[in-house]
């Protein structure tokens, strides 16, 4: 029985020492392609007083070149057409865009969806919650009371859908509106914001869906794309990019485009 432990014991160290090592050299590898890229690729990082506490007090993942990339596709909007956000989480993301539609006075509609964890399951363990499934709602709760506060005047409408079925619903289906009521998604767009499942056929399929909404001359911008990510929505922008339908505005670092 002993000799049947110290067998099993020493295979179990092995196969957790090999996985150590392995991601070890995920890591080296991750912060190398990094390395390397932004000393080719130096990213423009501007500067925005008026966000600097915003993004303290908002949770969130928010990487400092989109303010850029967002400031420049608000900022040189050829149309009035909405704005569409996948993903917001607590909405650090969305009170930003708010922000500079705001400063450039664009009256712009800003619809935004988000699923808010759904797949958060009720045995699931989250502290001392009853129920693990209260963490969604207060994670929409985050995000409307967040929306309410920085910018209570907002043109916006947000849904709690996954992107699938917000799409599914476009030009078809009233849905509920985060903030009040209930809208119909329609028409056409001039910014896309995606940032949603970077799982390369999820995000594909957010592109596609994008791609039929937005008109020419009209922006996209693909979180987690940057070239010495692993996501799937790096593969996808690139593809994007190659696909001559769009113009590589510049990845700073990540994919940031205008349709043709």
């Amino acid at each position: 029985m002993l000799n049947y432990l110290k067998k099993h014991y020493f295979y179990a160290l092995k196969f957790f020492k090999l996985n150590l090592q392995k991601n070890k050299i995920m890591r080296f590898s991750y912060f190398l392609k990094k390395a390397v890229f932004y000393l080719f690729n130096k990213p423009i990082i501007i500067k925005e007083a008026e966000l600097d506490y915003l993004k303290i007090l908002v949770p969130g993942w928010f990487e400092p070149g989109h303010l850029y990339c967002i400031d420049y596709a608000i900022k040189n909007l050829n149309s009035d057409k909405p704005i569409l956000e996948i993903g917001t989480f607590a909405g650090l993301s969305t009170n930003i865009i708010l922000h500079f539609l705001k400063k450039y006075n664009k009256n712009n509609l800003l619809y935004t969806t988000d699923w808010y964890l759904n797949n958060i399951k009720d045995e699931d363990k989250i502290c001392d919650l009853n129920n693990a499934r209260l963490a969604c709602d207060y994670l929409k709760e985050s995000f409307i009371r967040n929306v309410k506060t920085f910018h209570p005047k907002a043109n916006i409408l947000s849904s709690d859908l996954a992107s699938d079925d917000f799409f599914a619903a476009w030009d078809k289906n009233e849905i509920k509106n985060l903030h009040g009521g209930s809208f119909k998604p329609k028409g056409e767009i001039s910014f896309a914001y995606i940032d949603g499942n970077h799982a390369y056929e999820f995000a594909k399929r957010d592109f596609e869906n994008v791609d039929k909404l937005l008109i020419s001359g009209g922006f996209l911008l693909f979180d987690d794309s940057a070239d010495y990510t692993n996501w799937g929505s790096k593969k996808l922008a690139k593809e994007v990019a190659k696909s001559g339908n769009y113009t590589l505005i510049r990845k700073n670092p990540h994919y940031f485009l205008r349709k043709k």
